[in-house]
């Protein structure tokens, strides 16, 4: 097939009915790379997907609770949770439910039949199937082993069933939880925990990830990945291309194998040597069946203002009903209640309570409701005033300016010392400081307040202090006093690089490894038993021997960090953020 041959470069790929295999031919791969399902032979970690992975492994050596993981449809929830069963811990068993979809008393049987648990043909209830369970655990936690309950699609279980499901975590000894629970599912997850029926479970969360979709220089990354695994390593598409790939798919990664499988079979089609733009958009085209497709995210500004009216129509679209609609809904429930007592002899009852039960959900979308809308005006009246912020040039300033304000934290003064870089002063105070770049989880992990990159829009950089934050909001310590802002709207801004400010040990410098100071190899093993989960026991020695450096080991595969076995900043950083040190200031100090 020539070019000339009579194939527009943009033919219909559907219509001459090639298989993709087609197109690995042409370009020289092993195989068709861009598949849907999930291969762990072209396993790709982004930064992000590399700290939701940290998270598991860290939750399957917590001692009971939740663990949540959530991600839009595509984002690759699948590919962590396959990440982390290569890596499961050997002392752990794992009960894997992928079809939730079932009664209280199904997904119990499932759970046993999960952890081989035997059952008889009697084992039909909620209590005998929860004994036979709590035997297992028991016996479980006995012999050293930690019993994990995964749960994929949890957003399809019943607010009853995940209710049952936070009763398995009061099976405990006087000491320990006897199962880790494991949640993963899409956006509505979180929002079915803001329930207040499902407060209690919503609570026992010990840690929280949400996947979002690909940057662009993951999406690029993404696909040189795929490529390069399935034995090409030169560009088959062209800057332009992954540019418009990026912004059709919005990151996603399964739309983007979509997108790519039939670009490169459009490509193979019209005899190009890469996929330019235009074979792009014409693939994407046929896979959404000529429908356009998604604009880009509006500008930030344009963002909070929309958000803002939004939140405004829904607030006083409530403030109608409160003043109109709602007076006599008290009274109407006690007459639906009394009406509802009045059953026949026969024990049915009558209609009047079916209206009650809609009208107790009506009540209670209305009660979610006003909360949403007055969540939703307070982000975006905060995203607002940080766009205004940014523009009046109060919110970014140089290095040493906001190591000021972030130092406030640390009851110290930095003005005191003059002429050497800001870092460089901070040894006089016994502070270290240490740059790395990663996303919110990790700093969160971290545990101490730090100096955020920021770049505007013009490509100007400056820092900011980040004094606090949760799991949707940060306050940043500025000129003029404390501001909070959503995380989405800092995201835009946010460079990934962070400075933290940590106090070193006593002695031994900011390293301890074999060879070190006795006192500071004493310190560490001091600190290692008093970090939970690692069962180290501090026997008095000065050694660095064997089970110290398994010991860091453990607690680096389990935090996430890089696993060398030695005690470096980001290794002692977390490990101080762990233990009641007195003095620490925190990102979050009620813990």
């Amino acid at each position: 097939m020539r070019p000339g041959s009579g194939f527009s470069p943009v033919a219909r790929v559907h219509d001459l009915y090639l298989p993709t295999s087609v197109y690995a031919n042409y370009f020289g791969l092993k195989e068709a790379s861009f598949s849907i399902t999930p291969d762990p032979y072209y396993l790709f970690l982004s930064e992000q997907h590399r700290e939701a992975l940290a998270h598991l492994v860290f939750g399957a050596g917590e001692n009971g609770g939740f663990v949540l993981l959530t991600g839009e449809v595509g984002t690759g929830k699948t590919t962590v949770c396959r990440a982390f069963l290569e890596q499961l811990p050997k002392e752990v068993d794992l009960a894997l439910i992928l079809h939730p979809a079932l009664s209280a008393t199904e997904l119990l049987r499932a759970i046993c039949d999960e952890f081989r648990i035997p059952l008889e043909d009697g084992d039909r209830t909620v209590k005998r199937l929860i004994d036979k369970l709590n035997r297992f655990l028991l016996e479980a936690h006995a012999q050293g082993r930690r019993p994990v309950l995964m749960i994929d699609e949890s957003q399809d279980l019943s607010p009853r069933v995940l209710e049952q499901i936070r009763l398995l975590t009061n099976l405990e000894t006087p000491k320990h939880k006897l199962l880790q629970i494991f949640l993963v599912g899409q956006p509505e997850l979180r929002e079915m925990l803001l329930h207040p029926s499902l407060r209690q479970l919503n609570q026992r969360i010990t840690a929280r990830y949400h996947l979002k979709p690909f940057d662009a220089r993951d999406t690029a990354a993404y696909v040189e990945h795929r490529l390069a695994v399935a034995g090409v390593d030169r560009p088959l598409f062209t800057r332009g291309a992954l540019r418009q790939l990026h912004r059709l798919s919005q990151g996603v990664p399964r739309l983007i194998n979509i997108y790519c499988d039939r670009a490169l079979l459009g490509a193979c089609v019209s005899r190009s040597p890469m996929v330019s733009r235009r074979i792009l958009e014409k693939a994407v085209a046929e896979v959404e069946d000529g429908r356009s497709w998604r604009k880009p995210s509006p500008p930030l500004r344009w963002t909070a203002l929309a958000a803002g009216v939004m939140a405004c129509v829904i607030a006083g679209a409530w403030g109608i009903w409160e003043y109109q609609g709602r007076p006599d809904l008290p009274t109407a429930l006690a007459a639906l209640r009394g009406a509802r007592e009045g059953t026949d002899e026969a024990g049915t009852p009558p209609a009047a309570a079916d209206a009650l039960a809609a009208a107790k959900i009506a009540e209670d979308d209305a009660v979610r409701a006003e909360e949403h809308a007055r969540i939703a005006l307070a982000k975006a009246l905060a995203d607002e005033r940080l766009t205004e912020l940014l523009a009046a040039g109060e919110l970014l300033a140089d290095q040493e300016q906001a190591l000021r304000l972030l130092l406030r934290r640390w009851q110290v003064e930095l003005g005191k010392l003059a002429g050497r870089d800001p870092c460089d002063r901070l040894s006089t105070f016994g502070l270290e400081c240490e740059l790395d770049h990663g996303g919110w989880s990790r700093v969160r992990d971290y545990n101490l307040p730090a100096l955020l990159l920021l770049r505007d829009k013009q490509g100007e950089e400056g820092w900011v202090a980040l004094v606090g934050l949760d799991e949707h909001q940060a306050t940043l310590e500025l000129a003029k006093g404390t501001e909070t802002f959503s995380l989405g709207a800092l995201d835009g801004l946010w460079t990934g690089d962070y400075l933290l400010v940590w106090q070193p040990p006593p002695v031994g410098g900011t390293l301890i490894r074999p060879g070190s100071s006795r006192e500071a190899v004493r310190w560490l093993r001091h600190l290692l038993a008093q970090a939970p989960g690692l069962e180290f026991k501090d026997d008095g020695s000065s050694r660095f021997d064997r089970t110290v450096e398994s010991a860091i080991r453990r607690f680096q595969n389990q935090a996430g960090l890089e696993v060398d076995g030695l005690a470096g900043p980001r290794t002692l950083i977390r490990l101080t953020s762990l233990v009641d040190m007195p003095g620490l200031p925190k990102l979050r100090p009620e813990e």
